[in-house]
């Protein structure tokens, strides 16, 4: 469990650092706040700015790509699927690097958009449901529900240090994006999360090796789950 909060905890952070490099390279565009984007895709389609709008639409569509490649990956492939996604989601960030130093801003964030979307279903298959992915707002609404529930003394204050841990994590995630980025550049901005993400990657796949528990729940479901 310890490892699994520890995850999520990562995942945060990354979600944090990743929609501040969005937000400051694409003029306020969200890697993962696809409510945010949802609205800034409604303004500029009613004020015919298309042009912009369908950037705001083609990440949604890289965003359910990558979820979709990566069901699929694990469905298919359950002995093997977790090694795979993690790879694969490896190599995304890797090629957003490499664009980062041969084209501009909007194509390097195409790999990106899709990783996460895998990171996403990863986050899933390890049971962090809850914490550790990109909805902060769930997070905060999860805070209040919690100081309800201590009240009437059905939860102990445990729950309520993982939620504020997971929102500030995103938090500190963000600042950091913004440092990095405007005092060197896109490209090394990039390989710093790739090196986060390798430290988290590495767990995880340990943790999939030697939770047993875990993969007897997943054959029990046909290797399948639900968002």
């Amino acid at each position: 469990m310890e490892n699994k909060i520890k995850i999520a905890y990562i995942f945060s952070f990354i979600y944090g650092y990743i929609n501040s490099l969005g937000f400051i390279i694409m003029n306020g565009l969200f890697f993962t706040f696809m409510s945010g984007n949802s609205v800034r895709l409604g303004v500029n389609i009613g004020e015919l700015n298309l042009g912009t709008g369908f950037r705001y639409f083609s990440l949604f569509l890289f965003l359910i790509f990558g979820a979709f490649i990566g069901d699929i990956i694990f469905s298919y492939y359950r002995k093997t699927g977790m090694f795979i996604l993690l790879v694969l989601e490896l190599f995304l960030f890797m090629t957003a690097v490499i664009f980062s130093l041969r084209h501009n801003a909007w194509v390097v964030f195409i790999p990106l958009g899709i990783a996460m979307g895998i990171q996403n279903i990863v986050n899933l298959l390890i049971g962090n449901s809850l914490i550790g992915r990109s909805f902060i707002s769930g997070i905060v609404f999860n805070l209040g529900i919690a100081f309800s529930r201590i009240l009437q003394k059905k939860s102990e204050w445990g729950i309520i240090r993982i939620y504020l841990n997971t929102w500030l994590l995103f938090i500190l995630g963000a600042v950091l994006g913004t440092i990095i980025l405007e005092n060197t550049n896109l490209c090394i901005s990039l390989i710093l999360i790739t090196l986060v993400y390798v430290y988290v990657a590495v767990i995880i796949f340990r943790i999939w090796k030697s939770d047993k528990r875990f993969l007897v729940k997943m054959k029990k479901n046909k290797g399948k789950f639900v968002v």
